[in-house]
């Protein structure tokens, strides 16, 4: 028996030596910043003081008992999309996808008094009518906020690029030109090229942090800028030249834009203008003609 255990000490020994001598090599060779997610680096949010925290409102409250529920009903990718749309509209204070499920379920527990109201009187396609309105009421919002940001990203990024190819022209890093052009705009750009920045000196590699700047603003503009800049940063192109002709290229297609926007207004008037003038138009004659012709249309009608 001792035999045994004599026999056994070495070989556990030897398994032991073998199996970290694996373990310090993976982690040697490991690499932390391979796992980091740079959506988990944002910190844009202060911290809420005790006393200072956003209240809830009614419906808010009526349904954030039922959040836990819907999230166990709910797809992972349902509340992955929620998520995107909420990075879209800018992450507004206060609104996270557990705000955005209490409040459907709050207006959905207002909604099924009405709905049953309507059903008992055989109203069901009103009945579905307002369990969707209900429904999609709070994402409406998220949808405003996510489009009018980015237009005013669209908007906002040639000047944001003149700016920074002067800066960078002068001899000011890259980094710290983002920064400083950054801190002196202002708006929804400068808040995602903060955010970039932030998730940069937090560990997060450049290309992702900007890839997820590219994701976050769903932007066209945006999409030329980063590709441009990842270009520049890994092949070595002229940086400066590629930011102006960027933003000479993005003033072409705002200025296409608006040439669409103008040319779709003419058929909106002219809809307007068919469904309001001509009804009146034609009732103004009518009326005339009934005037002029002398014909007593009562007694015709009484025979």
């Amino acid at each position: 028996m001792m035999s045994i255990v004599v026999g056994v000490i070495p070989g556990f020994v030897a398994a032991l030596s073998v199996w970290l001598l694996a373990l310090g090599v993976r982690m040697y060779r490991y690499n932390p910043l391979d796992d980091v997610d740079p959506e988990s680096l944002i910190d844009s949010t202060p911290l809420a003081l005790p006393g200072q925290a956003k209240p809830m409102s009614l419906v808010a409250r009526l349904g954030s008992r039922l959040v836990p529920l819907a999230r166990t009903l709910l797809p992972g990718r349902l509340l992955q999309r929620l998520q995107r749309l909420i990075d879209l509209a800018g992450r507004p204070s206060g609104v996270s996808v557990d705000s955005v499920l209490s409040r459907q379920a709050g207006l959905l527990l207002i909604a099924i008094p009405i709905a049953m109201i309507y059903s008992l009187l055989g109203q069901g396609i009103v009945v579905v009518l307002i369990v969707f309105l209900f429904l999609i009421w709070p994402l409406i919002r998220l949808t405003t906020l996510a489009r009018k940001r980015r237009e005013q990203i669209d908007n906002d990024l040639p000047d944001f690029l003149d700016v920074l190819a002067v800066t960078v022209s002068a001899g000011v890093g890259f980094r710290s030109a983002l920064g400083t052009v950054s801190s002196r705009f202002g708006g929804p750009l400068a808040e995602e090229v903060t955010t970039t920045l932030h998730q940069i000196s937090n560990g997060a590699s450049v290309r992702s942090a900007f890839r997820n700047m590219r994701r976050r603003t769903n932007s066209d503009s945006v999409n030329e800028f980063v590709t441009a800049y990842l270009q520049a940063e890994e092949l070595g192109a002229p940086l400066v030249d590629s930011l102006n002709q960027i933003a000479l290229d993005m003033r072409r297609s705002a200025a296409q834009r608006a040439l669409q926007r103008a040319a779709g207004v003419a058929p909106r008037i002219t809809l307007i203008s068919t469904l309001v003038m001509v009804p009146g138009t034609l009732i103004i004659v009518m009326i005339g003609l009934f005037v002029g012709s002398g014909v007593d249309l009562f007694a015709v009608f009484n025979r």
